[in-house]
């Protein structure tokens, strides 16, 4: 039995026995930051949680500042990824490049790729031969994502696992348009075609951006929707007292 198996079975029944007996226990409530997450979490450990709030990561407003976007900005497209993990998808992203590299006002798109991570030069070798692609070994900091944020108008974020996808709402945040995938808790937070774009594949994902590229004034209400949307869920001026009020309240039941 190989030995990470054996771990994790053991992990898995820890968890169980201990989520039974916190379920009897007023003072203890878990917190999840999507259903998606809550749901996947009581299938590992064959529990329910019968006392839990969800509570997604709050977004810092005051850094990922929704800047109005003008109808030009739906060509600048922005991928921000680890490179170090095939869960983040971006093997699909860059097949949607190429994908794009078909259409006739592909040379009017700029896109970027930012991040680090031994598959870098791997997946972005094909990329190397365009003019308007420029990719970035790198990670950037808070304040430089933000920058960024200023500067483009969609954020290329496909998925195949993420239990809310952070740096997906902290673009959303600033007002750009996320096409990410339809899989875990992405619905949660994304509308396909509200304030996102909710895909399945990498074709998928190219028809959204030439759909975007054909309809500017779709472009800029989406942006609007998806800063509104996301503050509303998911801002720290939201999240922050809700886990306020939940500390109080199990100090108040201890």
């Amino acid at each position: 039995m190989p030995a990470y198996f054996l771990k994790n079975t053991k992990q898995l029944k820890w968890l169980h026995n201990f989520t039974k007996k916190a379920n009897h226990q007023k003072d203890i409530c878990f917190v999840f930051v999507s259903d998606w997450m809550k749901r996947i979490a009581s299938s590992d450990v064959n529990v329910e949680f019968d006392n839990s709030k969800i509570i997604p990561n709050g977004i810092d407003s005051t850094l990922f500042k929704y800047v109005e976007k003008n109808i030009e900005q739906r060509k600048r497209i922005l991928l921000i990824r680890s490179f170090n993990s095939r869960k983040y998808a971006v093997d699909i992203a860059i097949n949607a490049i190429l994908e794009l590299s078909e259409k006739p006002f592909f040379n009017e798109l700029t896109i970027e790729l930012h991040g680090k991570g031994y598959l870098f030069k791997q997946l972005t070798a094909p990329l190397t031969k365009f003019k308007n692609i420029f990719c970035y070994n790198t990670f950037l900091r808070q304040e430089e994502i933000a920058e960024k944020h200023k500067q483009f108008g969609i954020f290329l974020s496909p998925t195949r696992q993420d239990a809310q996808g952070v740096s997906m709402c902290e673009a959303m945040a600033s007002g750009l348009v996320p096409i990410t995938s339809s899989v875990t808790a992405i619905p949660e937070f994304v509308k396909d075609g509200v304030n996102g774009c909710t895909t399945k594949s990498a074709k998928e994902i190219a028809e959204r951006i030439e759909y975007l590229y054909a309809n500017p004034a779709i472009f800029s209400e989406m942006s609007q929707n998806a800063t509104e949307a996301i503050l509303k869920k998911c801002s720290v001026k939201v999240t922050m007292p809700q886990e306020i009020e939940l500390i109080e309240s199990l100090i108040s039941a201890s």
